[in-house]
């Protein structure tokens, strides 16, 4: 159809018009020069240009003259130039510098190769895991089909929230993916191609295309997008100059080209998958589904793996030989005497088990190096153990041994004797068995993990019911309160309503009066009085006997909740009030005296448990173990949102004992106060509020009768020393309050705990919840009175100073 023409002559036919966009003499006729001309004539008439005109048009122009020439001049003419210039043009940003170096690589690598050789060579490279490379020619070659100033390629990482700057096979860090920020950022985000004509003008893209490229005028963005719709990455072309941007034209020219490569390489992975996977054939994946299907016993397992093995291999017979590790021994519990059943399939009988060292004979060398043996006479081989040969009265010719590899480690070794086929066994055979192996190494490998695991599923079945015993209050004591549940009138002492109550004067009362108090509170119709019994004696038991955070201690948080509902009514819901009461009682439940801190510092398994509130989640976490006991549900008469909602609840108010929760909360409540801001309705200044009560009533032992927080902090004091003792076996050093040889300084320390943190809690406690100013009255009352003791030592001590300098 078309016609052979030399340089300058104008083609008459067969000629085709480039897809995208014509050919650049249509462009001049309906370009900017042709608009400019539309007000003299419609059809332009080249005889009214002047040079003048010309030269005005080229200066706003500079592009024109440089496509008129690429258009008339031959390629192989302009190479050159386009190589020496390169640099010079597309010197003004990283991304053209960029352009410049990596296309002069592809000038080299391009050159002098066949289409065929070629696709050979891009078919290898398409097959590599990482193929920034690639994608980096990819993005160069299209920066010179558009007429770039520039280039840039972007990676993801760290989930695709994250771009990085690819260039010369160095990644560097680029920026988050997302909005407001650049051109890539956002196509990464979207997935889309960006096209941006004017750049300093487009206010969606504060930060430009990034890299310090501040003179760029128009973005040509597109991201790499698999058909699984995984980024592979992003191509950024950039053109500076005011009136240079990219057109429709570049935009469907990047897609096609860049749909073409994605497309490649998406079918270069699935090749790659369908070349691994093709290795494995019809036997291994029947015989894989056998294997795992049997992984509940692993007799079954073994003769499972026996059998296939002798099948794979044509073998005459095959053993079996696991690994003992303790005891450095290879043993074999089913043997293959060549019986077969029915159906014509070998059986293997389990005898006495056949044990020998591990480094012995051919199964031992193989279990020793992890590398298989290939002996063709096994008689002749100074390795071969004739034990086995004698034990089972067969004889051994030729022995195929491969070792069963799970994670570096020979875990099995599988003997297979007697070739059927041949006078010995082949490299194909050992090429079989290899694939074969790995299969039976997963497959013993969860055999054992499955073994082990229903193990410790039947200890811990055990283990519950010895501890469900010893867990739950004995029969005996629930049937004796469950008989007489409430104290008579005489029996409630007038102090159990007051802040002043020590649970240390009425231990053997305190079941009686905790359910006097919730009859108080809720009445005797709202809980199953037998469960209600079995729960406090049961919590009662689940306290440790330690000094100070024992069954008293819980006792007397509850009791302090109870006389702040009763003193502050009307403010709480009942299922807040019941929230309340069951985690004041259980809030320090299963405590071993002491603090979050020893955990954490002596790396004990508690506190790889839990991360944060150490010992506040176990105390939780045994608290619901008792209400899912059986017998001990005392919210049955809830519906099941309710009842997680009341899970919750207590679970917020025994976390709020954590005094290192106590201090951003009790803050965030006096700024509130002050500010006259804070709402009780408010849900959240609710649930702070509720958690202040529970550090008011965890603490309130500062605000009792002198007589009694004396008592009690020797008892707190004297568990911090134990707390210290052991430490200090470990190789720490106490916190003062915790060391024993500085327990002189306890009666200032206590004056500068009630100062830092006792004080601020009741002061603002009184301020939510009036009826706690009793509390903060004793507490004021308590700091008086140490504040004398600690007057009175110094006044001592300086007694003794002075007798001591007199004497001298």
């Amino acid at each position: 159809m078309g016609v052979t023409m030399s340089r300058g002559e104008t083609q008459v036919s067969g000629r085709r018009k480039l897809p995208f966009g014509g050919n650049l003499l249509e462009r001049i006729r309906t370009g900017p020069f042709s608009k400019r001309r539309n007000h003299i004539s419609a059809t332009p008439n080249t005889d009214d240009l002047s040079p003048d005109l010309v030269r005005k048009y080229l200066a706003e122009h500079p592009l024109f003259l440089e496509s008129i020439v690429k258009e008339k001049t031959p390629k192989k003419d302009l190479l050159g130039v386009q190589c020496d210039s390169i640099g010079r043009k597309k010197s003004k940003t990283l991304g053209a510098q960029e352009a410049s170096h990596t296309f002069l690589a592809l000038k080299t690598k391009y050159t002098g190769l066949c289409l065929k050789s070629q696709t050979q060579l891009c078919l290898s490279e398409g097959r590599k895991n990482d193929v920034s490379a690639i994608l980096d020619e990819a993005a160069c070659i299209l920066a010179k089909a558009t007429d770039s100033d520039g280039f840039a390629l972007y990676l993801p990482k760290h989930n695709e929230t994250e771009l990085e700057h690819y260039f010369n096979g160095t990644k560097t860090p680029y920026g988050p993916v997302g909005k407001g920020m650049t051109v890539s950022a956002f196509a990464a985000m979207e997935k889309t191609t960006q096209l941006v004509e004017n750049l300093p003008q487009d206010t969606r893209f504060p930060k430009g295309v990034g890299r310090g490229a501040t003179s760029v005028h128009s973005v040509l963005s597109v991201p790499l997008v698999m058909p699984t719709n995984d980024l592979l990455g992003v191509v950024e072309l950039t053109k500076e100059g005011i009136k240079d941007s990219f057109t429709e034209e570049d935009f469907q020219l990047a897609n096609a080209m860049l749909s073409w490569l994605v497309s490649s390489l998406h079918q270069c992975k699935m090749n790659r998958v369908l070349m691994t996977q093709s290795k494995l054939n019809d036997f291994l994946l029947d015989t894989t589904k056998v294997l795992f299907d049997e992984m509940i016993s692993i007799d079954t397992l073994v003769q499972t793996i026996m059998y296939h093995t002798k099948d794979l291999v044509q073998a005459d017979r095959s053993a079996l030989f696991l690994v003992d590790e303790e005891k450095k021994e290879l043993f074999a519990d089913y043997f293959d005497e060549g019986v077969t059943d029915e159906d014509g399939k070998p059986v293997f009988t389990k005898k006495c088990q056949i044990r020998f060292p591990s480094d012995k004979g051919i199964a031992g060398h193989v279990a020793k190096t992890g590398e298989a043996l290939n002996i063709p006479d096994a008689y002749e081989d100074p390795r071969f153990n004739r034990d086995v040969d004698k034990q089972t009265g067969y004889t051994t010719k030729n022995i195929l041994c491969m070792p069963i590899i799970s994670k570096g480690q020979v875990i099995g070794v599988v003997q297979m004797v007697n070739s059927l086929n041949n006078d010995h066994f082949t490299k194909a055979d050992e090429e079989a068995f290899k694939m074969f192996a790995v299969y039976c190494a997963l497959a013993l490998h969860y055999s054992k993990l499955f073994s082990l695991l229903k193990h410790q599923q039947d200890q811990y079945k055990v283990a519950m019911d010895v501890l469900e015993y010893h867990f739950v209050a004995h029969e005996e004591e629930v049937v004796e309160l469950t008989a007489s549940p409430f104290p008579t009138p005489d029996e409630v002492p007038p102090v159990l309503s007051k802040y002043d109550f020590y649970a240390g004067h009425f231990e053997k009362q305190l079941p009686k009066l905790f359910m006097h108090v919730i009859d108080d509170l809720f009445g005797r119709n709202t809980f199953d009085q037998e469960k209600l019994c079995r729960f406090i004696l049961t919590v009662r038991k689940n306290y440790r006997p330690v000094l100070y955070h024992n069954w008293k201690h819980g006792f007397q948080v509850a009791q302090a909740l109870y006389c702040m509902i009763k003193t502050n009514p009307g403010i709480f819901s009942i299922k807040e009030q019941m929230g309340l009461m069951i985690a004041g009682v259980c809030h320090d439940v299963d405590h071993r005296g002491y603090n979050n801190a020893f955990f954490t510092k002596l790396q004990l398994p508690m506190a790889a448990l839990y991360t944060t509130s150490v010992m506040e989640q176990h105390h939780y976490k045994q608290t619901v173990m008792i209400l899912q006991s059986v017998g001990h549900d005392i919210f049955s008469f809830m519906t099941p949102d309710e009842f997680k909602e009341m899970l919750e609840m207590i679970r917020q108010a025994i976390i709020a004992t954590d005094l290192a929760l106590y201090f951003p909360n009790q803050k965030c409540l006096a700024a509130l106060i002050k500010e006259n801001k804070f709402d009780i309705n408010n849900t959240k200044m609710r649930d702070q509020c509720k958690s202040l009560m529970m550090t008011g009533a965890d603490l309130c032992a500062v605000a009792k009768p002198w007589e009694t927080q004396q008592q009690t902090v020797e008892y707190i004091y004297e568990e911090f020393y134990v707390q210290g003792d052991e430490e200090k076996k470990c190789g720490f050093q106490p916190i003062p309050m915790m060391d024993r040889n500085l327990k002189d300084e306890m009666p200032k320390q206590q004056v500068g705990f009630i100062g830092f943190i006792c004080l601020p809690l009741y002061n603002t406690l009184s301020q939510i919840l009036p009826g706690t100013q009793p509390l903060l009255d004793g507490t004021n009352s308590n700091n008086t009175s140490w504040k004398a003791v600690v007057a009175e030592k110094e006044k001592q001590t300086q007694q003794a100073k002075e007798k001591e300098e007199d004497t001298q």
